[in-house]
């Protein structure tokens, strides 16, 4: 994939998250992408998708002048230990967001199949 950029439109940023979901998928030892925020921790974000039958983000953007901050929640295998993991789609985010400076918050919500 192609390095990308982001200045903070919406329809960007939602483009954007999909690179980032391809990208977090590639990584090996990555076998599921979980929503970035968790339905419980946001009674109006589980209302909304209820409501509008739209899936939760998997990828959250938040943008502003000189920092993107990207956030992800993610279950590994057990073929390779869960911080290394974690610690490569933390790496392959900001390297495919190259020039851009990002704080990426990846989580290991599950380990194993």
């Amino acid at each position: 994939m192609a390095p990308a950029t982001a200045s903070g439109t919406w329809a960007e940023l939602g483009g954007l998250a999909e690179q980032l979901l391809g990208v977090v998928q590639s990584v090996d030892g990555v076998i599921a992408v979980y929503p970035a925020q968790p339905l419980w921790q946001s009674i109006a974000g589980a209302a909304l998708s209820v409501v509008t039958g739209d899936a939760p983000a998997l990828i959250t953007l938040t943008d502003d002048d000189e920092l993107l901050a990207v956030k992800t929640r993610i279950a590994v295998g057990t073929s390779r230990p869960a911080p290394a993991v974690a610690r490569e789609v933390a790496e392959a985010v900001r390297r495919h967001l190259l020039p851009r400076p990002a704080a990426v918050d990846v989580s290991v919500v599950k380990v194993g199949a």
